[in-house]
């Protein structure tokens, strides 16, 4: 091999290892130990061999990791309405995870700026039936994730404190009826 040749190769693979910094990638990595290698360059091979490991184990380590919520805790019956409150009166972004008690079933509910917007269900449709479901929810746990939610689709078009108020009313309206029905008091 040409001595301008090796150079020029020389060259070439340090602007590419010069570009993997800026966006490092484990094949990228692993691409340019193995050009170092050919050229019989060990120990530059084994600095990118050991850059690849290393964005290997950060990408692992992200994946692996769950973000710490910003609230979390035991559930019991109405607590879900002073949650959403708490979120509502600090202008919080993010998700609210309500899981029953016996974990089969879980409700998103998603808040923009202390708003809610949306809500979903693992076994209620998603919108004001699942958000009736995360306030008659009696145990359970809850997180509170701070995320961005620009994402999820606007649901609900009126301030949280009315839907709060309107969903309550309709609970309880529906508790009266059922009550009724079954003669119990």
């Amino acid at each position: 091999m040409a001595i301008e040749s090796w150079g020029s190769m020389l060259d070439e693979i340090r602007r590419q290892e010069a570009e993997l910094k800026i966006s490092p990638n484990v094949e990228g990595y692993l691409a340019i130990a193995d050009r170092y290698s050919e050229m019989g360059l060990t120990k530059e091979a084994a600095r990118a061999y050991r850059m690849a490991e290393q964005c290997e184990s950060a990408a692992e380590a992200t994946v692996m990791s769950d973000p710490e919520p910003l609230l979390s805790g035991a559930l019991t019956r109405g607590m879900v309405v002073e949650i959403i409150q708490m979120i509502m009166n600090t202008q919080r972004t993010g998700e609210l995870i309500v899981i029953s008690a016996r974990g089969d079933e879980t409700l998103r509910l998603y808040v923009e700026q202390g708003r809610v917007i949306n809500a979903t269900g693992s076994k209620t449709p998603r919108g004001q039936r699942s958000f009736e479901r995360a306030l008659a929810l009696g145990n359970g746990t809850y997180k509170f994730f701070e995320k961005s939610v620009e994402h999820i689709e606007v649901l609900f078009d009126q301030n949280t404190e009315h839907l709060l108020l309107d969903t309550l009313q309709k609970l309880d309206e529906a508790t009266h009826a059922r009550q009724q029905f079954d003669g119990t008091p």
